[in-house]
């Protein structure tokens, strides 16, 4: 549907127009509904706050809002996804596949056995790696990204580039870099956590303390995580972060652990709305998704030489950074 703003509607905030004309929907349903790219203004994506002049075409996409999750897994937290993009392929061969992840698509089912996830994708468009790996459901697949969290992936064509691939992450020398903006300012201009992580008692992956060189749950595991500050953006840092192990939630619960959670996060977030940090209070925002990019992986290919790719940070994610800086 198309609305052509009028003189008298001039000047008004996108959401609050569009309660008045969408009555069934709520502000909140509304907000996400923008944020996941379903408004255009004049044809182009939009932000929730922005204001409204004459002549401005609305245009609104209204698919319909995911399944409520069950009351078992209502403490995860999951952000709204609309529709997911498909993934862009960024190089492939005759041996392996890297392509780029959007936000919202998961990687691979859960024991909940959804669909339209990126091994459904490539089951579609690469027959033959369907069963390529270890386990049939994977398809190739041999690392793994959050469903909130976008960027690079690999993923192998045959069974001998999947052992070579997988030998390479069991022996921690695939690079893997992220984009990460925290909040706080992180002193050291380098660093390196070394937190084992294990389950806590709801369930939820979290980082532990050691007690010298012992980890204090058993079934604990080890985990490193390297970072370099970037830059300091008003109350927050960006940081590139390399992880030297691939644990569940490794960058999530890491830097929740040592005080400077990740923007967006919906499960290591800060508890008010404010965050106290030091002896100072920073608000806490949203960007409307996890402030979390896979940019860069690098590995061996079957001849041993050295592969490099990027994926550069999501117009989303740059807006609202550069939105930060302006403040």
């Amino acid at each position: 549907m198309k609305f052509v703003i009028q003189p008298e509607e001039t000047g008004q905030r996108l959401d609050h127009f569009l309660v008045k004309k969408l009555n069934d929907q709520t502000r909140s349903q509304l907000k996400k509904i923008i944020e996941g790219g379903l408004v255009l203004i004049n044809d182009k994506p939009t932000k929730v706050h922005h204001f409204l002049k004459n002549g401005d075409i609305v245009s609104v996409e209204i698919k319909n809002p995911p399944t409520p999750l069950p009351p078992y897994q209502s403490t995860t937290l999951l952000p709204y996804f609309p529709t997911p993009l498909p993934p862009k392929i960024i190089f492939e061969n005759n041996d392996f596949l890297v392509v780029d992840k959007p936000v919202g698509l998961l990687v691979h089912p859960t024991e909940k056995g959804e669909k339209d996830t990126l091994v459904d994708w490539v089951a579609k468009r690469y027959p033959e790696i369907k069963k390529i790996g270890d386990e049939n459901y994977r398809g190739g697949i041999i690392h793994r990204l959050d469903r909130d969290v976008s960027g690079v992936m690999m993923i192998a064509k045959t069974n001998e580039a999947y052992r070579h691939l997988k030998d390479q992450f069991k022996s921690r020398l695939v690079k893997k870099e992220y984009v990460a903006l925290v909040y706080g300012k992180i002193e050291d201009f380098q660093g390196e956590i070394n937190l084992p992580i294990g389950r806590n008692q709801e369930g939820q992956f979290v980082a532990h303390p050691r007690q010298g060189t012992r980890i204090v749950k058993a079934r604990d595991k080890t985990a490193k995580t390297k970072y370099e500050v970037t830059e300091y953006v008003k109350d927050y840092t960006l940081l590139k972060v390399n992880i030297l192990t691939g644990r569940t939630h490794q960058i999530r619960a890491h830097f929740f652990a040592i005080g400077h959670p990740i923007l967006g996060d919906k499960i290591y977030k800060p508890r008010k709305k404010f965050f106290h940090f030091l002896r100072r209070k920073i608000k806490v925002i949203d960007p409307g998704r996890i402030f979390l990019h896979s940019a860069k992986i690098g590995f061996n290919d079957l001849t041993n030489q050295w592969q490099e790719f990027s994926s550069p940070l999501p117009k989303q994610l740059t807006e609202f950074l550069n939105a930060c800086r302006k403040k």
